[in-house]
């Protein structure tokens, strides 16, 4: 019995090997089913670890990440943390600009309010008899009546004081010609005033047909028409010179048939044009020394002195060059001259005269010479006797014409 244990050991050992052998060697698939006789030897079990407990997985980022300490935010840069004193200041300027805006609010729908009642309130007055107007205090002018302005403002019966619209009387008043501007006070409790400025009358204009004049007013306006009524041993310049002169006004003669004015237009012609450019170009004391124009064209104006030298103009250029030489050649010859002519102000002429007996002219016609002969004598020493004359009344005499360059 011993030997037979002491064999089978052995027997099995061998008998392991083969079948570790065979299964090394054998190619079937892994899926093929095992036989009984196929089953491989059980090998004796190992010896056994203990198991430990699992451990909960990690994330694989966590892993990857290390972790960072997180510190508190910084504060921005320029600010610091505000102590007790700061905040509590900070707070009252909330509850300060909290009350403020409360009581412009406030302020806001009073006055809201206030502008309601008091727009109900004057609409009711603005209606009401206390202030109805009776009577319209108009101020006369020269040319324009207190009967003119009343029925130009047509104030409706019934108006009142509130109601009134100033700003159409005025439109209404400023369609005379002669109506500059319009003043409209209220006098209460029932009383409207109106006054009105009239336009200031720069010259007289005769017309072609030479028995009437136009007034031509500031800003170029025509004004109205005058008759001139001409009498034995005057002309029609000459009663209109007396007219403008009265008035402080510029007398303008000779004009073209083509001058019609019509009243409140302005006046656009060549000739007045041209006159308004002489004024405006002449220095004012100059301008002041003029009596009168003559504009049969544009390019053959001509004026007369308080003095009477006539002085021919010409177009309307080189005004202020003009103005020099005429004042540097009466300047030369005082109380001489009767004729000027600076069309061509670098190559001027004129008129002189030797006379004890020196008249003044109308202004409309120039200065008058009687008595002895007159002579001249140009600037360039030259001289031209012609057979013109310079006189008044009956008594004719021959004059020297000079002309010359200066």
């Amino acid at each position: 019995m011993a030997s037979d244990d002491r064999r089978r050991p052995t027997a099995r050992k061998a008998t392991q090997r083969s079948t570790q052998g065979r299964s090394t060697r054998s190619s079937r698939p892994s899926s093929t089913p095992r036989t009984r006789s196929s089953r491989p030897v059980r090998q004796p079990a190992a010896k056994r670890t203990p198991r430990m407990p699992k451990a909960t997985p990690k994330p694989a980022s966590a892993s990857r990440v290390p972790q960072v300490k997180r510190s508190a935010p910084r504060p921005q840069r320029g600010t610091r943390p505000q102590s007790g004193r700061e905040a509590r200041e900070a707070r009252a300027r909330q509850v300060r600009t909290a009350d403020a805006m409360g009581i412009a609010l406030r302020v806001v729908v009073v006055a809201a309010i206030a502008a309601a009642v008091l727009g109900v309130a004057f609409l009711v007055l603005s209606n009401t008899s206390t202030f109805q107007i009776t009577s319209i205090d108009a101020v006369a002018t020269d040319h324009v009546s207190a009967e003119d302005i009343q029925k130009l403002a047509n104030v409706e019966e019934g108006t009142t004081l509130l109601n009134v619209d100033t700003n159409a009387i005025t439109q209404s008043l400023m369609k005379n010609p002669w109506v500059a501007s319009v003043s409209v006070e209220r006098e209460f409790p029932d009383k409207l005033k109106i006054s009105v400025t009239e336009r200031t009358v720069e010259a007289v204009v005769v017309m072609s047909s030479r028995s009437v004049a136009w007034y031509l007013g500031e800003g170029e306006v025509w004004l109205e028409p005058m008759n001139l009524d001409v009498t034995d041993g005057q002309s029609a310049d000459d009663v209109a010179l007396e007219k403008a002169t009265s008035i402080g006004a510029i007398l303008i003669t000779g004009v073209p048939a083509t001058v019609d004015p019509v009243a409140g237009s302005v006046a656009t012609d060549d000739v007045i044009t041209a006159v308004r450019s002489y004024l405006d170009g002449f220095s004012s004391d100059f301008a002041s020394q003029i009596v009168s124009f003559t504009a049969p064209s544009e390019a053959s104006i001509s004026c007369v002195l308080a003095s009477g030298v006539e002085v021919s103009l010409g177009s309307p250029t080189d005004i202020s060059s003009k103005e020099e030489v005429v004042k540097s050649l009466l300047a030369e010859y005082p109380d001489e001259l009767t004729y000027i002519n600076v069309r061509v102000p670098s190559s001027p002429s004129y008129r002189k005269i030797d006379s004890t007996d020196v008249t003044a002219g109308t202004g409309a016609v120039g200065t008058s010479t009687t008595g002895d002969a007159a002579s001249s004598t140009s600037s360039t020493g030259t001289s031209q006797t012609t057979g013109s004359s310079d006189t008044t009344g009956s008594s004719t005499d021959s004059s020297t014409t000079t002309t010359g360059t200066n």
